[in-house]
């Protein structure tokens, strides 16, 4: 998972450079980069995303510490004038943690293991210029999902013939998952490079409803975003 996750930021990478190179119109006319602005127009993102590390607290002193990773994903807004947006974006991440338990008597054991989230939210972003340079905030609620890969039950196996792989069996285990009610609040800036294609970087705070944790977890996020105007 991690493989592919750096495959898809180097992607993203490299796409994000031959967008933000200019064209022969956009290069006698830089300074002029949105004509029309953004108001009116849709907006496709791909963005990379950093979760720091965090713990979260649980019930008779049990805690998880979640490691630090990256993510990606993709959203899709529409902006209504030149400060306004509403957009839908769709995260992944594939984290490494450390739990620890409380047994009745008191004694403590830990164990490792990795979770996998998606969290898919609806946010309102305000920026607050109109020029091509401009700081914005964001904000939007969502739902999380989380799987813990802590098997819950035995696996079962089933087989099948494929016409391409011929006979094939495939062996599967249920695991802890829940869906959590999420929110998130950012700030950042972004830079709006030529007609098609634009940055944005912002530090963000998400918590997660998260059903036996102690209080709300809350999680501190960067993000950067490439982002191709339609």
């Amino acid at each position: 998972m991690r493989t592919r996750i750096r495959i898809m930021v180097v992607a993203l990478v490299v796409a994000a450079i031959g967008a933000s190179m200019p064209g022969p119109a956009d290069a006698q006319g830089f300074t002029t980069v949105r004509p029309g602005g953004r108001g009116g127009s849709w907006e496709f993102s791909l963005p990379i995303v950093y979760s720091d590390s965090a713990r979260i607290s649980g019930q008779n002193g049990s805690s998880v510490d979640v490691n630090a990773d990256w993510g990606f994903g993709f959203g899709l807004g529409y902006n209504f004038n030149d400060n306004l947006q509403l957009n839908g974006l769709l995260t992944f991440g594939y984290r490494s943690y450390e739990a620890t338990t409380v047994n009745t008597d008191g004694s403590t054991r830990k164990y490792n293991n990795y979770m996998d989230t998606s969290t898919l939210s609806l946010n309102g972003v305000y920026y607050l210029l109109n020029g091509n340079i401009t700081p914005f905030a964001s904000a939007g609620v969502g739902i999380t999902y989380v799987d813990t890969n802590i098997p819950t039950g035995t696996g079962s196996t089933s087989c099948w013939y494929d016409p391409w792989y011929g006979y094939v069996c495939n062996s599967y285990v249920p695991t802890k998952t829940e869906n959590d009610v999420s929110y998130n609040a950012g700030i950042g800036v972004r830079f709006d490079v030529n007609r098609q294609f634009a940055m944005q970087f912002g530090y963000y705070k998400t918590w997660i409803d998260i059903s036996k944790a102690s209080g709300t977890p809350d999680f501190d996020i960067w993000k950067l975003d490439f982002i191709f105007r339609m």
